[in-house]
């Protein structure tokens, strides 16, 4: 898919994924390192970001899941036969991802635990595609989902609590990512009027908490994009991917040990 600024819906993360665009992940890893940034691999599946991806379904887009997903049903497949009814099950999942009948028993428990607030309002859409420029540069972003006012973003996490998530957006620099996305729906005309998370822990019982990003740490989250953007566009200049976005050797301070 070429870049086009618009808004689209209904768009698979495969074709998603090919549209020649930054997104928020550039920004948060080079504002980290941009030696890591430059020599990053392509999209890499790993069991996270699988139990991700069957979260935001159940919880997003459920209706899509015999789409996107098969269960996988049990199989010894130490055994001859085992293995030739595998085979057999694979031909019949086609294009859909394969997951454990555990995997999704945990995730379809997490998704009742915060059923109350799956988005099914009039003004909700889901996995809902922007593309923008953001400074002159092409951008994009996929919004987990957008109700209309706000953009809101599903995050599984091992702390819920108020201490923890704040240390999850700072590690991971969640708060460049809600910035961008309220930035991506107000330059396409969308209204949005600021982010929120629904931060839910991946054990049971399954606590979650909603946050939102007040008005000062979104002008504080846009300033850190605007800063990591410009150190891309400096480093693609130069051609300098220093480590850490550190030149020469560093000092370790008497201030620094404990």
């Amino acid at each position: 898919m070429e870049f086009k600024v618009g808004v689209y819906e209904d768009i698979p993360f495969e074709d998603y994924n090919e549209i020649p665009a930054y997104r928020a992940s550039d920004l948060k890893d080079a504002a980290k390192c941009m030696y890591t940034w430059k020599n990053r691999k392509g999209f890499v599946s790993s069991p996270a970001l699988l139990e991700g991806s069957v979260q935001h379904n159940v919880f997003l887009e459920f209706h899509n899941f015999d789409k996107d997903f098969v269960i996988q049903p049990p199989i010894d497949r130490r055994t001859k036969v085992g293995k030739a009814e595998y085979e057999d099950f694979l031909a019949t999942a086609g294009n859909r991802t394969v997951i454990t009948q555990d995997l999704y028993d945990t995730c379809m428990e997490r998704r009742e635990t915060v059923k109350h607030l799956i988005p099914n309002g009039e003004n909700d859409r889901t996995e809902l595609t922007v593309c923008f420029e953001y400074h002159g540069q092409p951008f994009k972003s996929r919004l987990d989902w957008y109700d209309g006012k706000r953009v809101w973003d599903l995050k599984t996490c091992r702390d819920a609590s108020p201490r923890g998530f704040r240390q999850a957006v700072n590690n991971f620099n969640y708060h460049m990512q809600a910035a961008l996305y309220v930035d991506a729906c107000r330059l396409v005309g969308l209204p949005a009027e600021g982010f929120s998370f629904l931060a839910q822990e991946k054990a049971h019982p399954y606590p979650y908490v909603i946050y939102e990003m007040s008005d000062e740490s979104m002008l504080y989250a846009r300033s850190k994009n605007e800063q990591a953007l410009a150190a891309i566009l400096n480093a693609k200049e130069s051609d300098n991917y220093s480590p850490y976005n550190l030149d020469g050797v560093q000092t370790i301070e008497l201030g620094d040990l404990y």
